[in-house]
């Protein structure tokens, strides 16, 4: 689902950062920004209002404030008021090192009830670093039921259903030095379109829960290089019981997939049988190797069919087998 992003919320995470001050409207931090799209609203200053969006950053540059102080006091304080009639979500003031806005600005801001801040940094500074913010936390998002291990440097997602072992095979992935992402439940965002990042709960970063042992630290237990942050998702192997009986009917020429959407986003899925005595670790890595030969354009399973079928049709014509 999208998100909406408060002010107060903002300042928090990214004043460090971008180096802010909050200079008017304190009280309005409930404030909230519904886009990751950053404006510089240039036009807006002349009257041409109708490319201003509410409910997003603005930002003001060196080019605006020396646009701004060319006016008289009065037409600034019009061609502000137009501007934060709009329902901005914030106004940032860049490079505040190089340049004082006109007074103007703060008293038109705090009439409006409009934060206003300025930044150390200058204007596309501001404008990346706000964008790339903003496409993370504000991105469609959701959670899935399964364990998010980065396998051989690929995000793979392993899901079934509950009990089907999907913790034991990522603790055994871990010790054969492969990551943790997120246990139980994985947070999937669509930050690029068509791409899906998972992460990890903040209150179940780093912990595992694995029948039998209970909750268990992977930081602590096997150091930090065996966590990742995030990954972005790229293969989802599915886990499933299979009595014994029935996985001699599986087609074993043929690996078991199709694709599951989430978020709209179609990702490749690969169904592994679960019986007893199958290393499923093993299986993992193996059906991660295979994605990685697809990828590269490598099919193993077409190319043995062809090799089969080209000495079978040796054979009807009565070859050297006959």
């Amino acid at each position: 689902m999208s998100r909406s992003l408060p002010i107060d919320e903002l300042y928090r995470a990214q004043a460090e950062t971008l180096g802010l001050e909050w200079v008017a409207a304190r009280g309005a931090g409930d404030h909230h920004i519904e886009s990751e799209m950053v404006q510089k609203p240039s036009l807006a200053l002349v009257g041409e209002l109708d490319y201003v969006y509410p409910n997003r950053l603005q930002v003001f540059g060196r080019a605006e404030i020396a646009y701004l102080k060319k006016m008289a006091p009065e037409e600034r304080r019009e061609a502000l008021k137009g501007l934060f009639d709009k329902g901005l979500s914030a106004m940032v003031v860049s490079a505040q090192q190089e340049q004082e806005p006109p007074p103007e600005l703060a008293e038109t801001a705090d009439a409006q009830g409009t934060p206003l801040f300025r930044s150390t940094l200058s204007s596309p500074q501001l404008v990346h670093h706000l964008h790339h913010y903003l496409s993370r936390v504000l991105a469609d998002r959701t959670t899935v039921h399964g364990v998010f291990m980065d396998v051989m440097g690929l995000g793979t997602l392993l899901t079934g259903p509950s009990g089907v072992g999907k913790s034991e095979v990522a603790l055994e992935l871990i010790t054969r030095g492969h990551h943790l992402i997120a246990d139980d439940a994985p947070e999937l965002a669509c930050e690029v379109p068509g791409t899906l990042v998972g992460r990890s709960p903040e209150i179940l970063k780093d912990h595992i829960e694995v029948r039998g042992l209970g909750i268990l630290n992977i930081r602590q237990l096997f150091g930090p290089a065996s966590v990742v942050a995030s990954k972005r998702l790229r293969l989802i192997i599915q886990l499933k019981r299979i009595p014994g009986e029935d996985l001699a009917h599986i087609d074993r020429l043929q690996q078991e997939e199709d694709t599951q959407e989430i978020l709209g986003v179609p990702m490749p899925r690969v169904t592994l049988p679960v019986t007893p005595g199958r290393n499923l670790a093993v299986m993992v890595e193996v059906a991660v190797q295979s994605f990685f030969q697809k990828a590269n354009g490598t099919n193993p399973e077409q190319e043995f069919r062809e090799r089969l079928g080209h000495q079978l049709s040796q054979n009807d014509r009565g070859g050297e087998w006959n």
